[in-house]
């Protein structure tokens, strides 16, 4: 039986230890766990593998600690509101159906996180644009460079990571930091069984 002669490709990943060290030190990403810490609601979307990560981040902000954790993760509702109104606009659009009847007290506790890897969807820039301009705090972690003709009127954190690959475990990986900067446990597997429920019972 005849060997396989190629060679095979390892997958480039950059050293996760060092960029996780560098991020936290960014006076940005400071910034954003402290705004974390003191909102009370949390929303988070992107685009693609993004959305898989705001999706799982915001389910484990709901599960973790005591605070919502909100995405438009359903197929149902992207696919209504970008019929309804162009992908450009759509995650505006449920930024403003997921802020409807909140005073602006709630607002000024609400957190919009944005996630984008080539630093140019404009869909995740106008919903943060009008999160900002609706009265809540508003914020983009990107993997590069925001590329953008509109103005911006959010903060954001660069990874300064150029794999997608890298740029969604990374940022998920950050989502967890999130938690746990908050105050929040985050468990282990072997910590995680139903005898230690009440561990994480914030009701």
């Amino acid at each position: 039986m005849r060997q396989n002669s190629i060679e095979k490709e390892k997958l480039i990943i950059p050293n996760l230890n060092l960029k996780f060290e560098e991020t936290l030190k960014q006076t940005s990403w400071i910034e954003l766990e402290e705004t974390y810490r003191n909102c009370s609601r949390i929303s988070f979307f992107g685009n693609g593998g993004n959305l898989a990560v705001a999706d799982h981040a915001a389910i484990d902000t709901s599960r973790l600690t005591n605070k919502l954790g909100l995405c438009p993760g359903s197929g149902i509702l992207a696919s209504s509101l970008i019929n309804d109104k162009g992908h450009d606009k759509w995650l505006e659009k449920w930024v403003e159906i997921t802020s409807r009847g909140l005073t602006d007290e709630i607002m000024k506790k609400s957190l919009f996180i944005g996630i984008s890897s080539s630093g140019k969807s404009e869909n995740v820039v106008s919903a943060l644009n009008y999160a900002s301009y609706i009265g809540a705090n508003s914020f983009l972690i990107t993997a590069s460079d925001i590329k953008t003709k509109k103005n911006i009127n959010f903060k954001f954190c660069n990874l300064e990571v150029d794999e997608y690959h890298s740029s969604e475990v990374f940022t998920l990986l950050l989502t967890y930091q999130l938690i746990h900067s908050g105050g929040f446990k985050c468990p282990s597997i072997s910590n995680s069984s139903d005898a230690n429920d009440d561990i994480f019972s914030f009701k």
